[in-house]
């Protein structure tokens, strides 16, 4: 029962946080953000203590991820904020958020043994983004400036997220945990695409993709969390 009430507390939270988000950023909307990321967390919290099957480890590093996605989102809301400290704080965000990456991936690989050829396959996604990176951003005008080499990087460790998910998901029986984790990988995937044309597209910056990004990046973050929940 706790997890439910968790989720949906979580739930109602983030929609209420994306409903007033706007183009424009207050002090406010940094208060009710870090309010529906903190829920998140919990829900990860929640699915731990309400599933005795959950591996310990598994479980803390996810956790210990949606932690470091809540100062990745943080930092992001500060680059709107404080403009003068603006490209100092986005670049902490994607150091946090590629942190949380490197925790989901490495939390995979550890609670499901896979072969070498099954380990090196989930390479084959980050490897197709760097390489059609380039390409992208012509087509959509990107102008990632001093971020591109970072902007490039992170792209390609989320990828590697809903890579090892895909992964685990046709390997291990398609388990109920596995397909909402590999669902939240992708939608985590989607959020960051449509920020990069929020950052860096001129007209990018619309209530349309802002209201969009949100959506699926906390649904990224919930499911990813709610995944454990699910775990056998």
């Amino acid at each position: 029962m706790l997890f439910w009430i968790i989720l949906a507390i979580s739930v109602v939270v983030t929609a209420i946080y994306t409903a007033k988000r706007n183009t424009t950023v207050k002090i406010s909307d940094l208060a009710i953000k870090i309010a529906a990321s903190c829920l998140f967390v919990a829900v990860g919290i929640a699915a731990i203590i309400s599933n005795p099957d959950v591996n310990l480890t598994y479980g803390l590093m996810i956790v210990m991820g949606g932690v470091f996605g809540i100062l990745g989102d943080i930092f992001i809301e500060l680059k709107w904020i404080d403009k003068e400290k603006g490209d100092s704080f986005f670049t902490f965000g994607f150091v946090t958020f590629m942190i949380q990456h490197v925790l989901l991936v490495a939390a995979v690989f550890i609670h499901y043994p896979m072969t070498w050829l099954n380990a090196l396959v989930c390479f084959v996604a980050p490897v197709v983004v760097l390489i059609v990176s380039g390409f992208a951003a012509k087509i959509t005008k990107m102008d990632m400036g001093k971020f591109k080499v970072i902007a490039n990087s992170y792209g390609a460790l989320a990828s590697m997220t809903f890579s090892v998910g895909f992964m685990t998901m046709t390997t291990y029986g398609m388990e109920l945990s596995q397909i909402i984790f590999f669902v939240g990988g992708v939608l985590f995937f989607v959020s960051d695409l449509i920020l990069s044309q929020i950052f860096f597209t001129k007209n990018g910056c619309t209530r349309l993709f802002v209201v969009l990004n949100h959506i699926t990046y906390y649904g990224a973050q919930i499911l990813i969390a709610a995944s454990l929940f699910f775990l056998k």
